[in-house]
């Protein structure tokens, strides 16, 4: 058996105070209270015994987080035994440090959505899956729960971006000022960072100018030399008329870097920018798509301000930001999403592009048939393709494998949808919970309410870190 890695110790992790986690917890806690008085164990009240207790845990945390079991392993022992998820929960940063990357997609990770209505006060709204009900229980929760701040300072957030744990809020600058006051929060854990405010060139709309954003943390680089809370910020928008740039914010730093002009890569006009779509990461590299090509940049840990900046060309068949999207394969492959209709019913084709390496200048999509996967969604039947003017790709979940996407009332199926690409399994997500296609007639109209996403002006699909879903598992 390998040895646990150094970067971590193997002490137990403080209880979370604040977060989604409190909230469960505190719902749970008589019946926490209830097992610990029926489960107590003679003599564990003595010195000696918790001594022996503590060395006994900390060789059972040096276990899980030895890499010797997969994550699927440790979340079935943490079902299997009590003692055992208690062990793993307090530890739970340090045993997913040890863990091999994911073998296979974990649907569970894949908390929920989040939107902001086109109101007077934006408030985000949070509509969980399946796996966010189960978890949340059964409780309308907001972004405001468990977060230690004035609430006044979210009414008016916008979500940007999410990833491994981490929400992007974008909030009203105060005092009449213009530009992009950002912050970096984990809804899970109660964590917040407030970034400086980031002024431009452009004209505002809105008092914020558009812009593409990517979220990179410590898993996209080494993990021994970047700690948990380590994270990047890149941002892709126009400064003036012509001039499209990129700017990077570190966590560790703790400020904005310079511009970097990447005009001659790629000329973004304000229309496009104002249509991005979210971008996916690969190996320490983002991905926008664009009408010609995916747009790929690469950020270097060890020194900030080197940015490698590539287009990858590929065959864009149709040029609605809507009808595009990326994703990235377990086997850290980037392929493209494209939706378009089968034997009359709506499918998803994926196409893979080769990378040798981190060099992403080599990229280029696979030309070979085989390459292509195809899902068809035998739920979801067209009666002609002008059903599909209402279809909008919005979000790929990296860990849970689920592309979201939303229908207007034209289709047909009016809603939002997650496909999982391990199979053409397609599901509806509904207001606290998901149910299959299939079934969805067997719920009153009463009971489901339809998430009708298409006519949202932001959306943000969420997905918990591997380190909170094992505290959660026991919360």
């Amino acid at each position: 058996m390998s040895p646990p890695r150094t970067a971590r110790s193997a002490v137990a992790a403080p209880c979370h105070q604040k977060g989604w986690l409190s909230v469960v917890s505190r719902s749970r806690v008589s019946k926490n209270k209830e097992r610990c008085r029926c489960g107590r164990r003679k003599g564990t009240g003595s010195s000696v015994a918790g001594t022996l207790l503590s060395v006994q845990d900390d060789m059972l945390g040096a276990i899980f987080a030895s890499g010797s079991l997969s994550a699927a392993d440790v979340v079935r022992c943490t079902a299997t035994c009590r003692e055992w998820g208690r062990v793993v929960a307090s530890r739970s940063e340090y045993v997913s440090r040890g863990l091999p990357p994911l073998g296979r997609y974990l649907s569970s990770l894949a908390v929920g959505i989040f939107t902001a209505p086109i109101t007077h006060i934006r408030k985000p709204h949070f509509i969980p899956t399946a796996a966010g009900a189960r978890l949340l229980g059964d409780r309308r929760i907001s972004l405001l729960d468990g977060f230690q701040i004035d609430g006044e300072l979210l009414n008016y957030a916008r979500p940007i971006t999410s990833r491994n744990g981490r929400l992007v809020l974008q909030l009203s600058p105060t005092g009449g000022a213009s530009g992009v006051l950002l912050c970096v929060c984990n809804p899970m854990t109660g964590d917040l960072a407030m970034l400086p405010h980031l002024s431009s060139n452009n004209k505002p709309r809105r008092n914020w100018f558009p812009y593409g954003c990517a979220l990179f943390t410590s898993d996209d680089f080494d993990l021994l030399r970047s700690s948990s809370t380590f994270f990047r910020l890149l941002l892709l928008y126009n400064n003036g008329a012509s001039k499209t740039v990129l700017r990077c914010y570190s966590s560790d730093v703790g400020c904005w870097g310079q511009e970097m002009d990447i005009t001659g890569v790629a000329s973004i006009s304000v229309q496009k920018m104002r249509q991005i779509c979210p971008a996916v990461l690969r190996r320490s590299a983002a991905f926008w798509p664009l009408d010609d090509g995916a747009l790929g940049v690469r950020l270097d840990l060890e020194r900030p301000e080197t940015i490698d900046v590539h287009l990858l060309p590929y065959c864009c068949p149709d040029y609605w930001p809507e009808k595009r999207l990326l994703g990235v394969s377990l086997d850290k492959r980037l392929f493209f999403i494209e939706f378009g209709m089968w034997q009359d019913f709506l499918s998803a084709n994926l196409s893979y592009f080769d990378i040798d390496g981190d060099d992403i200048s080599t990229g280029r999509e696979n030309s070979e048939k085989s390459q292509e996967v195809l899902y068809p969604m035998f739920d979801i039947k067209m009666k002609s393709r002008e059903d599909q003017t209402t279809l909008k790709l919005r979000w790929f979940c990296e860990k849970s494998g689920l592309i979201l996407f939303t229908l207007g009332e034209s289709s047909g199926y009016p809603g939002t949808f997650a496909l999982d690409v391990r199979s053409p399994a397609v599901e509806k997500v509904v207001s606290g919970f998901s149910v299959s296609w299939r079934n969805i007639h067997l719920k009153s109209p009463a009971v489901v309410k339809v998430a009708d996403g298409y006519s949202w002006s932001c959306f943000v699909g969420y997905e918990m870190d591997m380190a909170t879903y094992l505290a959660a598992l026991t919360a």
